[in-house]
């Protein structure tokens, strides 16, 4: 029998969209042939918390938001077997989840982030996300990566940061979103840039100079593959 997987989103709720197509994507990929219809189709809990917006000003609201997520997580639990948080910012709270005894379900931006990395033998790569994601300080997830590979980050952060709320606003289709992205990414010297803000993908911009890697795909596989 399959295993249940959840999404907790609301960080925005157009991610936690997002990241259900996506998996309903891989999900086909991964049956192939196999694949029949709506009986093949995965089981997936949704939970989407407004509050969780705050973690846009993660450092002024850092309590709050894990006192709003913890009972996200709890909730969530009861239903899955293994869960991700449709936002990047979040998953810095991974030890705390660890310390209410559900990192075992739990996977993590950072685990798909450093298996791809590894996996592609890439010595280099960008990061985009939002500002606490962006600053490799205490509120990224994924400073930890700075130890072992060369990571580049864009160098005006708050147009970054900025570009994520206008996703947010107008959404991904506007021409003003898609032509802030192309600049950000035109000065990026890596040529693998890993989307670490579940709004990033959103945004229609075609790129053929670079990979433009979405960390939302790489959770929906993994999900996918942890749900056989």
């Amino acid at each position: 029998m399959r295993k249940k997987i959840g999404i907790i989103t609301g960080s925005g709720p157009e991610a936690g969209v997002d990241l259900w197509q996506k998996i309903l994507e891989e999900n086909k990929l991964f049956l192939k042939d196999d694949f029949q219809g709506d009986l093949d189709a995965p089981n997936i809990t949704i939970l989407s918390v407004p509050e969780l917006g705050y973690s846009m000003e993660l450092e002024k609201n850092y309590n709050k938001v894990w006192k709003t997520l913890k009972k996200a997580i709890k909730d969530i639990c009861i239903r899955v077997d293994y869960f991700v948080i449709a936002c990047n910012t979040l998953n810095l709270y991974s030890n705390k989840i660890e310390q209410i005894y559900l990192k075992h379900k739990f996977i993590s931006t950072y685990d798909v982030v450093k298996d791809y990395l590894v996996d592609n033998s890439l010595d280099k790569a960008c990061i985009i996300g939002a500002l606490p994601v962006i600053q490799m300080e205490e509120y990224s997830v994924f400073k930890p990566l700075t130890d072992t590979f060369n990571i580049e980050v864009p160098k005006d952060f708050n147009k970054v940061h900025q570009l994520i709320y206008d996703v947010k606003k107008y959404g991904g289709d506007s021409h003003k979103v898609i032509n802030n992205f192309r600049l950000i990414v035109d000065k990026i010297e890596s040529n693998n840039i890993f989307l670490a803000c579940t709004e990033l993908p959103l945004i229609k911009l075609k790129y053929k100079e670079k990979n433009l890697i979405d960390v939302t795909q790489l959770l929906a596989k993994k999900l996918v593959e942890k749900s056989f």
